[in-house]
């Protein structure tokens, strides 16, 4: 499901110059909640979701999938951003992640450190002073930790 919502969704995020994030759908009591996630290599826009969400909303295809009665969220991933697969973590080595495993390793389940590289499938967590080898097959959730001292920095530089 999530990979034939993912192929209908795709194509509406690039006719408005966006990058497709990712997806979740939650099944709420009443009716489940599609959240579409996009950027842009300058971050995406309110107007950027609005387009999106406008174009989705039209997908009949969708409501094959969901139903007819369904929420639709489309946002940005934000700066606590989720990453939904190895290749989106390229450009944040060196930042810190906040990792939930499928299955405990090592009697862990919840991993908090620095990434420090990226080869194929494969990503590398600092955690106590050691490199874990991780794969998002083993990774239920993975989330930036935003350096908020550096991003306020970045910020009053750009002014």
């Amino acid at each position: 499901m999530i990979e034939d919502l993912k192929n209908i969704i795709e194509p509406a995020t690039r006719i408005h110059n966006c990058e497709f994030w990712g997806i979740e759908v939650l099944r709420g009591k009443k009716r489940p909640t599609l959240r579409v996630f996009i950027d842009t290599k300058i971050g995406a826009t309110i107007e950027d979701c609005e387009n999106v969400s406008k174009d989705l909303n039209y997908e009949a295809e969708i409501d094959n999938i969901l139903g007819d009665d369904y929420i639709l969220e489309v946002s940005t991933p934000g700066v606590e951003r989720k990453f939904f697969n190895t290749s989106q973590l390229h450009d944040y080595v060196g930042e810190q992640l906040k990792i939930k495993l499928k299955n405990p390793m090592s009697n862990m389940k919840n991993i908090n450190g620095k990434l420090v590289d990226v080869v194929h499938e494969s990503f590398f967590v600092n955690f106590n002073d050691e490199s874990i080898e991780l794969s998002f097959n083993d990774v239920d959730t993975c989330i930036l930790i935003p350096d908020y001292k550096k991003l306020f920095e970045d910020k009053n530089n750009a002014k």
